[in-house]
């Protein structure tokens, strides 16, 4: 069940408490879709420091004037995260998020289609920002690697923007067959890009960078723009 909570115009700490009090009532397949008239940073904020390990946050759609987030629970509650275990989990909602829109874009429903697309760019938008402005960074200080597995990343994040770009110019005309196209190609590329990511670099994250990778990982989720991300 998706339950719907308007707090714009809240403050940080109403806005926590009413998350919190409806959290406590979420099944393991609920959500909360969270709307807000600021970023939200610093609910996310009141929230690690309450259910650290226990919910996930991820961004619908960034304002002005409004941004919109869905919260839910983690599978089990987490003491500690990895980057791994995160990132990995972040691959397989954009994932999930990616075969909507395919199955969206088989419809004449351009307007359905839309909501998904920005929905599923967004999220791949943020993925790309929490590795790009947080954990990249951090790698490559940690390592010394700079030309090393994070640049071939980096690529790909262009290559994969530009498909995103294509499909959503194809939507802006209202060609669907334009946004299968597209996505096909993107589809390969997310698939290899992923597994690269999953067996050689976040197991090398999770390595090298040891104790910082909580607060990394803290970081990185309550990233609230994507709008730093490099290019």
């Amino acid at each position: 069940m998706e339950h719907q909570i308007d707090l714009q115009g809240k403050t940080d700490q109403q806005s926590f408490e009413q998350l919190l009090a409806l959290f406590e009532t979420l099944g393991s397949k609920d959500a909360i879709v969270a709307t807000f008239s600021h970023h939200g940073e610093g609910v996310v904020n009141l929230l690690q420091g309450r259910l650290w390990g226990a919910f996930e946050w991820h961004p619908l759609h960034f304002g002005p004037p409004s941004w919109q987030y869905i919260l839910t629970r983690t599978a089990t509650k987490l003491p500690k995260r990895a980057i791994g275990e995160f990132l990995g989990a972040d691959h397989q909602r954009c994932d999930a998020l990616f075969i909507k829109l395919e199955e969206a874009s088989q419809t004449d429903d351009i307007a359905k289609a839309t909501v998904v697309f920005n929905q599923f760019k967004t999220g791949m938008e943020h993925h790309f920002a929490m590795e790009e402005n947080v954990f990249f960074p951090a790698f490559e200080q940690a390592t010394g690697m700079t030309q090393g597995p994070t640049m071939v990343m980096r690529m790909e994040h262009r290559q994969m923007r530009g498909l995103i770009g294509q499909g959503g110019q194809a939507l802006a005309q209202g060609k669907l067959d334009g946004v299968s196209k597209a996505g096909s190609t993107l589809m390969i590329l997310m698939r290899q890009h992923n597994i690269k990511e999953e067996q050689m670099l976040y197991p090398m994250a999770d390595q090298h960078l040891g104790r910082d990778v909580d607060t990394l990982v803290r970081n990185m989720q309550k990233l609230s723009s994507v709008e730093k991300a490099a290019q």
